[in-house]
Parts: structure tokens; sequence; C-alpha cells
């Protein structure tokens, strides 16, 4: 008989899901959203044969889980469904299917586990990829490993597969000079960091295209005010500030942005004092996956029980439908969200702004905490600010 069992999303919502438990493994279709011990199994013989690499199995049956059985199903000629059905079975189950390689496996945007980690390493020692090194393939590693594709005349798609682990392995040109130099002949592109990449930011935001505090990492926002200001200015809009680009943006006649920009009040101070000042009690509070009270939190539930209760504001559920919400702010004040890019595309973390670089937050690892947005981990993974107040 069929289990109802309830699985959460992480700082997501909640949803009803159907377990299978009592099926054979190769009798059953396993599909995004389950969460049973078949799941676990399916996950399991994925990990014997290359593809499940992120670690520890699970129950559930997620974007993770799904991306390996769909590589599965591309090596072994299959339909690229992302789901576990007979067919997926017998090949996953016979001695016949393919097992995934280096030479063989695509690392993109959603990849995890030790080959994501070893190709950070090697972007790192070509001078492509900024910061630590982790097991998630982001934004972040996407933007190196376009870069490095660029300077090895190899096709800039953001995906590490045979050709770019390959010329990685084997002599790929390094990283020139352009993240530390400001001259006219440097090549300043998404992934890099260092003071010239903050002298940009800091020209752009005085033509007025470069809305965000300056960081000195070339991230989503650098590399769409750098497009802006390219196509008001007769220049490629491929996002990447090359001699031209430069060249113009040094010169007076080079035009500024006048698009008009509607205000944002200061959310008041009596609203923000509230939310700061209440969401602080919660400090230390344990990190529950899925929680929204002060039992433990998620990261969402954290900043929907704090806005809900301290300003009578109710937000998304979700991180991500958190952000699609609200007014954008160039710079935070407190009381603001302030959003990041961590184990998934897009925001998936959140916290309250505090004033003075700090923001209070429910972490996975230590609960309910205040950190510097300025730190390694998050200055580079910062997306913006919006305002709910």
């Amino acid at each position: 008989m069929k289990k109802l069992i309830y699985s959460l999303a992480l700082c997501g919502s909640l949803t009803v899901v159907p377990t299978i438990s009592e099926a054979a493994l190769g009798d059953t279709t396993l599909r995004p959203g389950m969460s049973n011990s078949d799941v676990k199994q399916l996950q399991q013989q994925l990990k014997n044969k290359g593809y499940f690499t992120y670690g520890t199995t699970t129950n559930y049956y997620g974007t993770i889980t799904k991306s390996a059985v769909m590589n599965f199903q591309r090596a072994n000629g299959l339909a690229a469904d992302g789901i576990a059905g007979k067919n997926t079975f017998s090949k996953l189950l016979g001695s016949s299917s393919n097992s995934s390689s280096t030479s063989s496996t695509l690392l993109r945007v959603g990849s995890r586990g030790a080959n994501v980690q070893s190709l950070q390493q090697q972007l790192k020692n070509k001078g492509y990829f900024k910061g630590n090194t982790t097991q998630y393939f982001g934004s972040i590693t996407k933007n190196a490993v376009m870069a490095f594709q660029r300077a090895n005349g190899l096709s800039v798609d953001g995906i590490a597969g045979p050709a770019t682990l390959n010329k990685l392995k084997n002599g790929g040109t390094s990283a020139g000079s352009g993240s530390t130099s400001t001259g006219t002949s440097s090549i300043l592109r998404p992934g890099m960091s260092g003071s010239s990449v903050s002298s940009l930011q800091q020209k752009l935001k005085n033509k007025g295209y470069f809305s965000a505090n300056v960081t000195g990492y070339y991230g989503s926002i650098t590399t769409s005010a750098v497009r802006s200001f390219q196509r008001a200015n007769g220049l490629s809009a491929d996002g990447i500030a090359g001699p031209a680009t430069m060249n113009k943006l040094n010169s007076s006649s080079s035009s500024n942005n006048t698009t008009s920009k509607p205000s944002v009040s200061t959310p008041s101070s009596s609203s923000a004092s509230k939310v700061t000042s209440y969401g602080k009690r919660f400090v230390g509070t344990p990190y529950v996956w899925g929680g929204t009270s002060p039992s433990g939190f998620d990261c969402s539930g954290f900043l929907n029980y704090v806005y809900r209760n301290a300003a009578g504001v109710s937000l998304p559920r979700t991180v991500a439908g958190i952000y699609s919400t609200g007014t954008r702010v160039s710079t935070p004040s407190p009381g603001d969200i302030v959003f990041f890019e961590t184990y998934q595309p897009g925001a998936s973390h959140a916290g309250i702004y505090l004033g003075g670089g700090q923001f209070l937050h429910a972490s996975s690892s230590k609960g309910v905490m205040i950190s510097s947005m300025s730190n390694s981990y998050w200055q580079p993974r910062y997306l913006g600010a919006k305002r709910y107040l």
C-alpha cells in the first residue's frame, strides 16, 4: 500500500509525494519528488557507475538525482528525461551499461561532487577561478570555464566537456595579467576579481550603469552593466571589458546612462528597527530543514516568521519566491533582504540586512547567526538586495 510522506525542498515549500517502498527496484518508476528507500538504491547504483557524485545517498529524488539519471541515460543511448523507468533500470542493472569517466563526463551548472572541485582547482591553477573551491558547479564556475574556453579557442558554452577538460590537463593557456592591471590592453571578464575589477565597477557606477556596491568581483551584475554600457556606446555587447570597452569607458565622449529610475523610499526606521531587533532574538536557534518556527528555521522560514510577526508582512515561502517580489535597491538599508547564490543557480539563500555590511540569516551549519557580507564565501555569491517594508 502506498504511503504518503512529506518532502521538503531546502528553503522551500511543503509538498506531499507518494512512496513505493515495497516495490522491487527494477519493477517501478522513480521520478523527481519521490522520497523512499528505492530512491536511495537508485542513487547507489548510479554512484557505482560514477554518475551520482554528490556524496552521501539519500531517500529524496531531487535535481541532483535527476541530473545523474539524465547523464546516465545520455551515455547509454536512452531518452534523457530524468525519470528512472523500466528501460533505465534494465540498463543500469545490466553489465553492459557505460560507466562515467573523466573523459566522457560533462560538468555543467548544477553538477556536484569531487570532479567539480577538481575542475575548479585546475581553473584556479590557471588563474581563472577565484576564491575557495567547492563541490558545486554554479555561475562562478561557469564564468571561469567560459573565460578559459575563450582564451583557448574552444566553444564558449560554460560546460566542461572532454575538449575543455583535455585542454585544461594538457597545457591550456593561463589567464593573463588582466585581473590585476587596469591598462587599456587588459581584458576583464566574468570570474575575475581584484582591484582592476573594482576600478571598472567604479567607472561604470560613475557613468550610471553599475548600481550595486563595488566588490572587486566580476559577476553577473558587472557583466550586465558592461553590456549596457557597450550597447549605449555602439560596441559589441559581449559583457567583456576589453581594450575597446575600456578606451570608451575612459573617454569623456562615452554616453552616460540617463534612463530614469523610480525612486525607492528608505524603509521606515520604525519597521526596520522592529524587524532587525526581533530577528536578533533568535540568534543561536538551530537550523531545521523546512523549519518555520523558533524550534528550528530554514533560511526562508526564518524570514517569513520575522517579517510576519515583526512587521505584518507576508513573504513567499521560498527564497526564489521572495526574490521574485519586492523592490530592487542598489544599496541595502537595515531591514532589506539580501540574496545570495549558493547551492543552486539563482537566489538560493537570503538574510536580513542589519547595516555595516552585516546580515542576519539561518545558516545550514550554525543556525541563526550574523555574518559579514564581505567575507570570502558570501561576497562572490551576493546577488543584490530588495525592499519589502
